[in-house]
């Protein structure tokens, strides 16, 4: 039987919020009780005009939270055993329509309160149900150097507690920077000095720091299509008028840039994020042509370029610029973990006094134990061992993934396999990813298309709907085997 739900174009949320929303109203108001069957994705998105890969992020939302149940091989239902609900949350309030939900923005407070923009994903919401996680960019917890990272962050606190009661440089530890420009030379072929460094906490903060610091003086921001979410709803909701730009398997299609002059270019260029392809040098030449031409700034985000496993180390877009108008964004999120909340931009000498002046006065720097503990890794050459052995490790995993897929769905495309920690996979048949990726969550296993996990996909990119993003790095090689033989039954492939 269909829901009474009212979806809203008017309505600031987006439409799987909206349809989250209600339903979670229903329940908790008892219109919808335990164990009530709710109507196919399919039937309920014909029911309100929407489509069906909505109303399957609102029901994987439900899901997650615990307010839906599947069943293997009869269906959805509503949970048996339901959350408590939020605090203020009054369990028998009557359902309202979708317009009366958002509070009247009368106040300051209430304005602020009302502001709905959409946040990128960094992991499954049901995260810690799942019993195989191919989440993209997932890190191995066991690969931590802990043991070494211990006696250095030790030798800190006992040797340099001086600088806790004190500012550093809000540009960042200079032992660090040079530490930083030591590794991307051989590295990435970028050459730097330390004074061309500014150390951020992570990819998400450089980005902030870049659009902060371009301010109004950027008349666009062009990215690739598909692209990391994080990039695209920032830089849209600050403002900047947003234009995707088509990707294919020799990366970002250059010639589909608009002569837009002051613009921003976002781009993953060593892999591409989601697609995992590369961008081929004759059209990194002609993007820093289109640069020059058009008066903007490129933003090289190298989120994974530590990760490389066939043919020699990729110069970086930021080695081949001579005109200081790429912005190199690194991190420490993949190799490290993201809970070091660490990362740099590689700007110019006349770019990164500028981020230091805006990092100056958003933050006042970086936390300097981390920063003093991560200079020492460089310098010490641990951090090049801890990379060689993850590097190991990870190219093992990913051949057991594609042999999976291989042995079980032959006939697939995979994109993405020469570097990174996730691959792309096209199944042999289209229009089965999402359908897969309903079957192997009945199993306790997460894989996810485009949309889910972490990209955002602009119109006119349906072409790369049908992929699935397989992140391998953090799942060891018998079970990332088990979880494709797993997948390949349920999907009727024996």
């Amino acid at each position: 039987m269909p829901l009474a739900l009212v979806i809203d174009g008017n309505d600031g949320r987006t439409l799987q919020d909206q349809v989250f929303d209600q339903v979670r109203a229903l329940i908790l108001s008892s219109r919808l009780k335990s164990g009530y069957p709710m109507p196919g994705s399919r039937l309920l998105a014909e029911h309100l005009g929407v489509s069906r890969n909505t109303v399957t992020i609102a029901y994987e939302k439900l899901l997650s939270e615990g307010y839906l149940e599947i069943r293997p091989n009869v269906g959805t239902f509503v949970a048996r055993n339901l959350p408590d609900p939020v605090p203020g949350q009054q369990a028998a309030a009557p359902l309202a329509l979708v317009h009366d939900t958002v509070p009247r923005a009368d106040t300051l407070l209430e304005r602020i309160a009302a502001s709905v923009f959409p946040t990128q994903a960094v992991e499954h919401p049901a995260e810690g149900k799942l019993r195989v996680d191919f989440w993209p960019g997932r890190v191995n917890q066991r690969s931590f150097p802990l043991t070494e990272w211990r006696r250095i962050v030790d030798g800190k606190l006992r040797h340099g507690l001086h600088n806790q009661i004190r500012y550093g440089n809000p540009q960042g530890d200079e032992k660090l920077r040079r530490a930083i420009a030591d590794h991307l030379g051989p590295a990435r072929g970028v050459a730097c000095a330390p004074d061309d460094v500014v150390i951020v906490g992570g990819s998400q903060d450089g980005l902030s720091l870049i659009a902060r610091a371009i301010g109004n003086e950027g008349r666009a921001f062009l990215h690739e299509n598909p692209c990391y979410q994080g990039a695209r709803f920032l830089f849209g909701h600050l403002g900047f008028p947003c234009h995707p730009v088509p990707v294919d398997r020799d990366g970002l299609v250059v010639e589909a840039l608009p002569e837009i002059r002051n613009a921003v270019l976002y781009v993953t260029p060593s892999h591409q994020f989601p697609t995992g392809v590369t961008l081929s040098l004759p059209r990194r030449l002609r993007l820093l042509e289109w640069a020059s031409r058009t008066d903007s700034l490129i933003i090289e985000d190298d989120y994974d370029g530590d990760f490389r496993y066939e043919g020699g180390p990729l110069t970086a877009l930021r080695g081949l610029d001579r005109a200081g108008r790429v912005l190199y964004l690194g991190t420490f999120s993949k190799s490290m973990g993201p809970g070091l909340r660490l990362g740099f931009i590689v700007g110019s000498d006349r770019s990164a006094p500028a981020l230091a002046r805006w990092k100056k006065l958003m933050s006042n720097g970086t936390p300097w134990i981390i920063q003093a503990a991560m200079a020492e890794f460089l310098d010490s050459g641990a951090f090049q061992r801890h990379l060689r052995r993850i590097r190991a490790m990870y190219r093992q995993r990913r051949d057991v993934l594609i042999d999976a897929i291989g042995q079980h769905f032959p006939g697939s495309e995979i994109l993405g396999r020469r570097g990174g920690m996730h691959l792309a996979w096209r199944l042999p048949e289209t229009g089965c990813a999402r359908r897969l990726q309903q079957l192997a969550l009945t199993q306790g296993i997460g894989i996810y298309t485009v949309e889910d996990g972490g990209a955002c996909l602009s119109a006119h990119g349906d072409r790369h709907g049908d992929l699935l993003m397989m992140g391998y790095a953090a799942t060891e090689e018998d079970v990332i085997a088990r979880a494709i033989g797993i997948m390949a039954r349920l999907d009727g492939r024996g």
